[in-house]
């Protein structure tokens, strides 16, 4: 049995919330529940979480990742794990540069195995390099370099390889080259039947989701 520490989980979905935290209070985390950053910041005043678990998206408003910072600087040495649909933080338009350091992730297709879940959280609480289910290779797209990911990403937006290409900061052609190389890595054939880019988008929104503009 886990000594009982108290978690903060922040979750908008309220399926998803119910059932992450029957399976954290079974296994003696006390569980405080919200389903919005502003709610979260509100509640934890009193409630001074020793861990908290934040979605990423979080409807309107801000992000579990602006919640991130706060809870980080507001309570030092509390233990953070974003939680989200995303296969890595790349798809969902983050790296590992844009959270605090030491922030963990949980991809949310794995809540319903509680054994995982619970493991998870202890890893992170322990600060191993093991909780960073990001860096699994056999996840979706995890084969694509973070260049790639980013610009697969800004397709799957709608963005010519023109827009792209500014908002990189770099030429059309490099544009080209990097989704040629999208292509290959993703075993699409450039002369099948079937349009190269739309299939990458789909492999995309697949994997991910279908990205905010």
């Amino acid at each position: 049995m886990v000594v009982s520490r108290r978690l903060l989980l922040v979750e908008d979905e309220p399926m998803v919330a119910a059932l992450l935290q029957e399976t954290l209070k079974a296994a003696g985390f006390e569980v405080l529940t919200a389903h919005s950053a502003v709610e979260a910041k509100s509640k934890a005043i009193e409630f001074d979480p020793d861990i908290a678990i934040l979605d990423i998206n979080l409807g309107g408003g801000p992000s579990g990742v602006d919640l991130s910072f706060l809870l980080h600087k507001t309570y030092p040495g509390i233990a953070i794990a974003l939680l989200t649909k995303h296969p890595d933080l790349r798809t969902a338009g983050y790296t590992k540069e844009d959270v605090p350091a030491g922030c963990g992730f949980i991809r949310k297709d794995m809540v319903t195995n509680s054994q995982h879940i619970v493991e998870a959280i202890e890893k992170i609480v322990a600060n191993t390099k093991h909780f960073h289910e990001d860096g699994d290779p056999s996840r979706p797209l995890g084969k694509l370099t973070t260049a790639q990911v980013e610009a697969l990403r800004l397709v799957a937006q709608g963005y010519t390889n023109a827009e792209i290409a500014k908002r990189r900061k770099t030429s059309v052609r490099a544009v080209e080259q990097l989704l040629a190389a999208v292509f290959t890595t993703l075993h699409i054939e450039v002369n099948g039947p079937i349009n190269p880019r739309v299939e990458a988008v789909r492999k995309f929104i697949s994997a991910a989701g279908t990205p905010e503009r």
